[in-house]
């Protein structure tokens, strides 16, 4: 098996940046691209009224967070080829459509480790995309002190 497209899905978290670490690493030793994606989750575009916030406010932010991820992740990746993706959408099922569409030969992605409650409410990308992708799917775990 050789990959030569290795793509990580990347978001404000650290967990995220550590997974762009490991991306990189991965590329760097296979000689692959590496396609950094974030996904603009619009189910967290909720607007208030009260505050005269309204939703497409609400999405500039998110799409700014998004763009500073990549910023952020793109100066972990040193000299390796990369690509940069930013989408709109349910994380899971963009980072799954990404992977497809770029042709990419693994998915880097990193969890938080959330377990009972949270996990429940907040349920996880990464397991999802574990679960349901065609491709190999590496999860760096979240260093927790």
């Amino acid at each position: 098996m050789v990959w030569k497209i290795i793509m990580v899905g990347v978001d404000e978290s650290l967990p995220s940046l550590e997974a762009a670490k490991v991306a990189a690493m991965l590329a760097h030793s296979l000689g692959a691209e590496v396609v950094l994606a974030a996904v603009v989750d619009r189910t967290r575009a909720v607007g208030d009224i009260d505050a005269g916030i309204g939703i497409e406010e609400t999405l500039l932010v998110l799409r700014r967070s998004a763009q500073q991820a990549l910023d952020q992740a793109k100066k972990e990746m040193g000299d390796v080829p990369l690509r940069t993706v930013l989408v709109e959408g349910d994380p899971k099922h963009e980072l799954l459509r990404l992977a497809e569409h770029t042709g990419a030969d693994a998915i880097v992605v990193g969890t938080h480790g959330r377990k009972g409650i949270a996990r429940l409410v907040e349920g996880s990308v990464s397991e999802y995309i574990l679960r349901h992708s065609p491709i190999p799917v590496v999860v760096v775990p979240s260093h927790r002190h």
